[in-house]
């Protein structure tokens, strides 16, 4: 069987998003695992390209099964309703959030049709996104809306780790109303059909307290007694190896040594700023629960370094190997 057909998104053309994919699709390794091109603008690959040199030519399809996944020569096709004229680099910038939000839509389209088998995003910035008239959360929550997927999730990668959260782009004060023991299970039995889809034939997953010392039995907070031990105990009873609630700062460490294959989360920071810790190559940043497999990379848009050809494609090119792992292993390859 053919090797699945890969997206790959430049994200905000203001930020790093249109080097990273450049430079992705420049590597030998990326054409052996899958067959990708690229969403986004000629022009801009063409001026990128004018400051790495990486041999690279570009190709316009309209859709991908034009596309003849040949290098040096890269398939490009351009979104519709794509902000005419260049966007500058390094600025926030509403036209950069269109010209993200544009490579969505056309990549959610074309995964609805079954033209593609997933999608590697580069970075695109929230803050120009909102500019741009896109009120969500994040990319996942518009990915979401575009494709009526009601059941979607976050996942992070470091160093082979998968975490998730059960609360993610919210408020502080606003997540404990969504420490639920409902959600919590439903967190861990995607984590468990994730790994399982990853490849992991025994899945192991830790599963954070949310208070401090995991609440001192109630002391710190009822949280741990009432909503995420009886979430473990469901879990376990599905034949789940699920474990905790163990303190985040107990439970990475015995993660990242070896002892679980992923880690549920009570909310953002806790997982993130233990991934994030981690060499920042090999991270990525995964959204199940759309048409298809899609992840993007583990930092923003950099706005400091965008043009200069100074960006690591580190993440990108994980997110793109997760994304086409997930797809093969779905396809039966």
């Amino acid at each position: 069987m053919e090797k699945p057909v890969i997206a790959v998104s430049m994200g905000d053309p203001a930020g790093v998003g249109p080097e990273l994919a450049v430079k992705t699709l420049q590597a030998p390794a990326t054409w052996e695992i899958c067959r990708p091109f690229i969403v986004g603008d000629l022009a801009t690959l063409a001026e990128i390209e004018s400051v790495l040199h990486t041999g690279l030519r570009f190709r316009t399809v309209a859709r991908p099964a034009e596309a003849r996944f040949a290098p040096p020569v890269v398939d490009v096709l351009p979104p519709e309703r794509l902000p005419a004229g260049p966007v500058p680099w390094g600025k926030v910038d509403a036209l950069g959030g269109e010209a993200a939000a544009s490579c969505l839509r056309a990549i959610m389209a074309l995964a609805q049709r079954g033209e593609v088998q997933g999608a590697a995003l580069a970075p695109m910035n929230k803050e120009a996104f909102h500019q741009a008239g896109y009120d969500y959360m994040d990319e996942l929550a518009y990915m979401a809306e575009l494709t009526g997927s009601r059941n979607t999730y976050l996942f992070g990668v470091a160093r082979g780790l998968w975490t998730t959260m059960v609360t993610e782009h919210i408020a502080f004060r606003d997540m404990f109303d969504q420490i639920r023991q409902e959600r919590i299970l439903a967190h861990i039995v995607e984590m468990n059909r994730v790994l399982l889809g990853a490849g992991i034939a025994a899945p192991r997953i830790g599963v954070a307290a949310l208070n401090v010392h995991g609440g001192e039995g109630g002391l710190y907070g009822r949280e741990e007694i009432e909503e995420i031990a009886p979430a473990i105990r469901a879990a376990r009873a599905a034949r789940i190896d699920a474990q905790g609630p163990i303190p985040g700062d107990a439970l990475f460490p015995l993660a990242f040594a070896g002892r679980f294959d992923g880690v549920v989360c009570m909310y953002h920071d806790q997982a993130n700023i233990a991934r994030k810790l981690q060499p920042r190559g090999e991270g990525a940043t995964i959204f199940m629960g759309l048409p298809v497999p899609c992840a993007t990379t583990a930092h923003g848009t950099a706005f400091d370094i965008a043009g200069k050809g100074l960006a690591g494609p580190g993440s990108l090119q994980a997110a793109l190997r997760y994304v086409a792992q997930l797809a093969s292993r779905a396809r039966g390859l």
